[in-house]
This record gives structure tokens, C-alpha cells and sequence, in this order.
């Protein structure tokens, strides 16, 4: 079984990318071998630019369920904010229905309070969030597993069985660095997703995984640099430094990515950084791209990913 089935393609289009943009990368990835397809869950652009194409996140999971045929795919992550958990499990159940159950559903606490304020949606302190978001998962999860809730929290309550009927269970990811995370994903996930860079208690919340009973899937999400040969990975570093205006050594450059969770090397070199992480327990990876027109560096990803 190829490695590449393992892995998946993240994509931001919320900086600007039009739907039919993200459908035709969907469809890629697909073409291309990888396993998964995900797209953040944002409502403005994170970078705070004005005026760039923000493509709502379920609308088009919708689409690419009618677009792609096998690869699996989901948001990554819906903040739970943004919508009621029950009518969050509904619509997840809805997609699945029509993807045939190849929705992964990403679900986190949510962060970047500026596209709440400008939507109306409250935004509490980190610790009311983390309490909605435990609540909310205590109705998605049957609702997306056993098909019926019967819940009442603080925050929130539901009393009713999922529409469609489930075919099966949906898969759920849980996104965070903190130990909150992991222990959400212990009590009611079946995958926990952190970014980027690897976080400096990994191997104790892994600890806390593999404690759990359930084979709990480890998955990584962070952007990435590949390139032929070394001349093609500097001329690769530059093209992203003029981007941001960053003006510094290639090299340090590098370091500085690596630092921060990319994964930047050769095609040569690129396996052994991802392998240094499937050691440490990391099985499945998503890779996220903010140049999604540039399809030779995705197809050179797929092809180092295929070798492996």
C-alpha cells in the first residue's frame, strides 16, 4: 500500500481561492494518489487582507463530495463556534450521505476572534470555549456514531436522532496542541490532529493516546517546501522569502522554517524528515499549501510520497 494514501493535501481558501479553484485541486489530489483532501473552516482571511474571495467552508464540502469520487476529506478544522453542534452533526451527516462516507469531520475550539466579531458570533474567553467545545462534542459524537443524542448542557442541548439515517460512523479529528486536546480526542475522538511544529510534550500525550484502549490515530498538518536538487530548493526559499519580504540567507531561512514545523528539503532528503515523525508515532500527514495553482510542487510531493 503505497504511504502516499496516508497523507492529504491542506488548502486555505479563505486567502482568496475561488470554489472552482478548490474544486479542481480536490480533484488533483484525487487523481494524484493522496488519501485525504482538507480545507480550513475560515469566514475572513487570517492573513487580515481586505477583500479576498472567502469561499464558505460546508457549502463547498458539499461540492467536492460531488466532485471527487474516493479520496476522503473534511474541514480542518470547523470551529465550533460558528454553528450549533446539533446542526453541525446534521450537515456533516448530510455531506457523508452524499460523499458515500468519505467525510473526515475536523472539529476544533476555534482561535481568530476577528471573523466572529465581524460575523455577530460571540467569541468568550479561551476558557468558555474550551467548555462549548467539550459540550458540543458530547452531541456530535453519538450524533455521528450511534445516530441519537440526548444531552443538556450550560451551553448546550439536543433531543433528536441524525437526518440522513447513519450508514456509518463518521470519523472524527480533534485539533489542538494542548493536553485539552488530547484528552477530548480520548474521551470522545477518533484522530487527533496537531500543527506544524511537533509540540514539546508529544511524547506524554501520546502516552495518553495509547492509554486510551482505542487505537486513536496521530496525524500532522504543516506547509512544506520540496524541491529536485539544492539549486531548486534555494530558488524555491527565495520565491517564498520576495513573497513575505523576507530578506536573509536562503539557508537561514530554511532553519527558520524548520523551526517553526515545515518540512523543507530535497526530494532526496524529504523522506527522512517525515520518516523522523512516523517514528515518533505520527501515521498520517497533511500536507498544507498556499500555492495551489503551482501544481509541479504538489505533483513532485506525490511522487516522493509514491517512493516511499
Amino acid at each position: 500500500m503505497d504511504f502516499i494514501k496516508d497523507c492529504g493535501v491542506m488548502v486555505e481558501p479563505q486567502e482568496g481561492m475561488a470554489v472552482e479553484e478548490l474544486l479542481e485541486v480536490a480533484a488533483f489530489a484525487e487523481k494524484t494518489g493522496f488519501g485525504y483532501f482538507f480545507r480550513s473552516d475560515h469566514i475572513l482571511p487570517t492573513t487580515r487582507t481586505k477583500g479576498l474571495d472567502s469561499p464558505e467552508c460546508w457549502t463547498t464540502l458539499g461540492a467536492i463530495a460531488a466532485r471527487t469520487r474516493k479520496i476522503k476529506f473534511g474541514p480542518m478544522v470547523s470551529p465550533i463556534g460558528f454553528r450549533n453542534p446539533a446542526l453541525l452533526a446534521r450537515m456533516a451527516c448530510t455531506v457523508n450521505s452524499l460523499a458515500h462516507g468519505r467525510l473526515q469531520l475536523g472539529v476544533g475550539a476555534g482561535w481568530y476572534e476577528d471573523e466572529y466579531l465581524a460575523h455577530g458570533i460571540v467569541f468568550p474567553d479561551v476558557k468558555n470555549r474550551l467548555r462549548q467545545f467539550r459540550e458540543s462534542l458530547s452531541i456530535i459524537r453519538p450524533l455521528t456514531q450511534t445516530g441519537r443524542v440526548d444531552f443538556d448542557g450550560k451551553f448546550f442541548s439536543a433531543h433528536l436522532e441524525s437526518l440522513p439515517k447513519l450508514k456509518e460512523r463518521i470519523h472524527l479529528i480533534i485539533g489542538g496542541r494542548a493536553a485539552s486536546a488530547v484528552r477530548n480526542t480520548v474521551d470522545f475522538g477518533d484522530e487527533w490532529n496537531y500543527f506544524s511544529a511537533v509540540p514539546d510534550d508529544f511524547d506524554r500525550l501520546k502516552v495518553t493516546l495509547d492509554a486510551s484502549g482505542r487505537h486513536l490515530v496521530v496525524s500532522r498538518m504543516g506547509s512544506f517546501v520540496i524541491a529536485g536538487n539544492a539549486s531548486q530548493l534555494k530558488t524555491r526559499l527565495r520565491r517564498e522569502m520576495r513573497k513575505k519580504r523576507v530578506s536573509k540567507d536562503e539557508d537561514a531561512y530554511a532553519r527558520d522554517l524548520r523551526k517553526s514545523g515545515w518540512l523543507v528539503a530535497t526530494e532526496g532528503d524529504f523522506p527522512e524528515s517525515v520518516n523522523k515523525l512516523r517514528e515518533r508515532g505520527v501515521e498520517r500527514f497533511y500536507f498544507q499549501t498556499w500555492e495551489t495553482k503551482d501544481r509541479d510542487h504538489l505533483g513532485l510531493l506525490a511522487r516522493t510520497l509514491k517512493g516511499m
